[in-house]
């Protein structure tokens, strides 16, 4: 029988299992109170179908040591070799104190234990701080699963050697620690670091750290409120000199992962180190994965730099920064010269291997702070901050002269050397919003096309985007003209091309100029102005089609 509380605050969702109902009530009830959403159970079987295919998700599960139908650790075997509970703190319940118990349940894979008559601030302490833990490993391991099924690779190797270091404040608390650390699961699998202060330690490479409780809670600069709750800090195990339930405690809610003292039998004390040291390799492998997709969702995957969408949202922040502060900031739009020619003559693969040494040399000759994305196609986009129009000019006539001269050759022979074309546009200097930067420094990298290519021009007073004036009414002949330009001296760059025939017909069907009113015009026009236009437009289709069908290879 299972029942759940109707907490309506609810913190944290825990699974309990004890055979006994009255234990199960007392405990039940004391986490109910706390605002915890709470499902008990007294059959080991039943938890551990609720567990792992049951509709609700725990944060934590607590299981009674001593039950006769599954004991507590032979359940706690079962649940850590469970995809969905691998990862699921657990807390053993033991009426004993025992050590040989202990050590037997922290091999079994469980998290700590405490006893039925702890009291209740310790026991609440210490469900709140893995409740914490638990929320986390999930949130990290539904970031792993989706990283898993977009890159279908293999996770990074565990590293050999754990790497473990030891702050304390007495020289036998170190050689105690050292001691149980050499009895531990790690064996000699560790790097030892010791040290008497962490006065000025701001972040560390460990993968546990165990601090005397003066060091982690005491004085100017407690060690845990620079490390506690961090999900990029190290495990940290709390050691004090004698048990003290509200030193306990404090720990606990400063965010330790354990609290032990000098007492503690050297075989528990290894074991909770090995425990410590299970539960932060495997978060710090979610944490990897994590941000290995995170890495994947805005990366371009033939060049890898930054993708189109990850752009335009930099570029929304950066503006917006700019405008805060009232600094000044660039944007640099290139495109390779020829780039058609590459691939008919070269084939796509060279096309590719072009792609990628220009994307070489931009994120080389960029700053660190520069955001440098392949925009589409063979165009790309830099977004300088802080630079104003001289410094953007100079920067891109950085790219450009890194990137004359590069030679890509063909699988059968042949090669031809790469050129860039850039335009370059700045805030405030040239624009006032974002969209109006874009299409500006877009206009200036046709210009820098138009003049000769492997060039670089600036957004100027004459420049003007590729969109029909509001002075100037869309004709069938206004736009014929510049449909002929952009197929005639563009049509190595369709992506761009397309998207400006695409801004010049929405701009044709604004107030006063309705697409209709141009439809009819077309209409009226010569049959071979119709045949013309439906070409030109044919022709900046297909073009858009074959590279968007090869950007996806």
């Amino acid at each position: 029988m299972v029942a759940l509380s109707n907490s309506l605050s609810t913190t944290g969702r825990v699974l309990l299992v004890d055979d006994s109902p009255i234990a199960l009530e007392a405990i039940g009830s004391r986490l109910m109170e706390s605002g915890l959403d709470v499902a008990m159970t007294s059959s080991p079987r039943e938890a551990l179908g609720l567990a792992t295919e049951g509709p609700l998700l725990f944060d934590l599960l607590i299981l009674d040591v001593i039950m006769p139908e599954m004991n507590g650790h032979e359940l706690t075997r079962h649940l850590r070799g469970h995809a969905r509970t691998v990862n699921t703190p657990i807390l053993l319940l033991t009426s004993l104190d025992s050590t040989d118990d202990r050590v037997k349940g922290l091999v079994a894979g469980a998290d700590d234990f405490f006893t039925k008559t702890a009291p209740d601030a310790e026991m609440l302490a210490r469900v709140r701080s893995f409740i914490s833990l638990g929320k986390m490993r999930a949130h990290l391991q539904a970031q792993h699963e989706a990283m898993a099924r977009v890159m279908r690779e293999p996770e990074a190797p565990t590293p050999p050697q754990a790497r473990v270091e030891i702050i304390h404040h007495m020289p036998v608390m170190g050689e105690r620690l050292a001691r149980a650390l050499r009895g531990s699961p790690l064996g000699g699998e560790f790097q030892l670091t010791q040290r008497a202060s962490s006065q000025r330690m701001t972040s560390s490479d460990a993968d546990l750290l165990i601090v005397s409780y003066p060091v982690a809670l005491e004085g100017e600069h407690p060690l845990l409120k620079r490390f506690g709750f961090d999900e990029e800090s190290p495990a940290i195990l709390v050691v004090d000199e004698v048990e003290s339930t509200m030193r306990r405690v404090a720990a606990f809610d400063a965010g330790a992962d354990d609290y032990l003292t000098l007492h503690t039998p050297m075989a528990e004390l290894a074991a909770r180190m090995g425990s410590a040291m299970r539960r932060q390799r495997r978060q710090r492998q979610l944490r990897t994965s994590r941000d290995r997709a995170m890495l994947v969702a805005v990366t371009d995957p033939l060049t890898g730099l930054y993708n189109r969408a990850y752009f335009h949202e930099a570029l929304g922040v950066e503006f917006r920064r700019a405008q805060r502060y009232k600094h000044p900031m660039s944007l640099v739009i290139l495109d390779l010269d020829h780039f058609k020619q590459v691939n008919d003559t070269l084939g796509h693969t060279a096309g590719d291997q072009a792609l990628r040494e220009v994307s070489v040399r931009l994120r080389q000759t960029a700053r660190s702070t520069d955001v440098v994305a392949r925009h589409g196609g063979e165009e790309f986009a830099m977004i300088l901050p802080e630079t104003d129009l001289e410094h953007g000019l100079i920067a891109a006539e950085r790219f450009r002269a890194a990137v004359d001269g590069t030679v890509v050759k063909g699988a059968r022979g042949g090669s031809r050397a790469i050129t860039i074309s850039a335009g370059v546009g700045c805030y405030p200097a040239h624009a006032s919003s974002v969209t109006d930067l874009i299409e500006l420094t877009d206009a200036a990298l046709y210009s820098a096309k138009r003049q000769g290519r492997n060039r670089v021009c600036a957004v100027s007073h004459s420049t003007e985007p590729f969109s029909m004036s509001a002075s100037a009414a869309p004709t069938p002949a206004s736009i014929m003209e510049r449909l002929r330009r952009l197929v005639s001296d563009d049509v190595e760059s369709p992506l761009s091309a397309t998207r400006i025939a695409a801004r010049m017909l929405h701009d044709a069907s604004a107030p006063g100029d309705s697409l209709h009113a141009l439809t009819s015009q077309l209409h009226a026009s010569s049959e071979d102005v119709r045949r013309e236009l439906l070409s030109l437009m044919d022709e900046l289709s297909r073009n858009l089609l074959e590279t968007t069908r090869r950007d996806s290879h």
